[in-house]
């Protein structure tokens, strides 16, 4: 009687611990995927700042010392993966809606389970692929082909950083919504995970 009891809480009844710790996990994971896109804005400013130094010095010295070319295609693969994570935070991703509306409402939290299923399973075959590349050149001491002969893994190991981010945010945001769908609380799962 006490099993069936606390079976039916858990599935039903009073949020327990766990779902609690998940909640709060989410909304901790908001928070640091802000303060990465906001890094990765940072990148990207500052690598607009060098690219304005490099054409002044350019036009005025024939000269360039900034190299700004190699370190702003750094800046924006830093800044992509790094904002990836707060565009699905704050769901500013684009998804195609055709078959979503047209579906009863009931069905609709399951459709964003399975989407962040799917988002979830190619973010972490890309954070393999990608942490395998990262570790060939880290083994390998590959450093980039300019003057300035940067370690290939510092820039790629702050844009591998950022996949990982979002393959673990995309896979906790898929149990968080499999679980409310689970234990009957599917409006919970669509009010976090749905389209905004």
């Amino acid at each position: 009687m006490r099993a069936q009891r606390s079976i039916h809480e858990a599935l039903h009844g009073a949020p327990n611990q766990w779902e609690i710790d998940l909640t709060a996990l989410i909304r901790g994971c908001s928070v640091v995927s802000r303060w990465l896109a906001w890094l990765g804005g940072a990148a990207l400013l500052l690598s607009a700042g060098l690219i304005t130094l490099d054409v002044i010095f350019r036009a005025l010295w024939k000269v360039t010392y900034f190299e700004s070319f190699e370190l702003s295609t750094y800046a924006f693969a830093i800044a992509t993966a790094m904002g990836m994570s707060y565009a699905m935070v704050t769901r500013a991703h684009i998804r195609i809606e055709v078959l979503y509306s047209a579906l009863p409402q009931k069905w609709r939290p399951w459709l964003d389970v399975w989407a962040y299923i799917g988002m979830s399973v190619v973010s972490v075959a890309l954070l393999y692929w990608s942490a395998q590349t990262v570790l060939g050149n880290w083994q390998s001491g590959a450093r980039s082909n300019s003057s300035l002969a940067l370690p290939l893994v510092w820039p790629q190991g702050l844009w591998l950083l950022g996949l990982a981010w979002l393959a673990l945010l995309s896979t906790l945001y898929a149990v968080f919504g499999l679980s409310r769908c689970l234990i009957g609380q599917p409006d919970d799962a669509h009010r976090q995970l749905g389209v905004a």
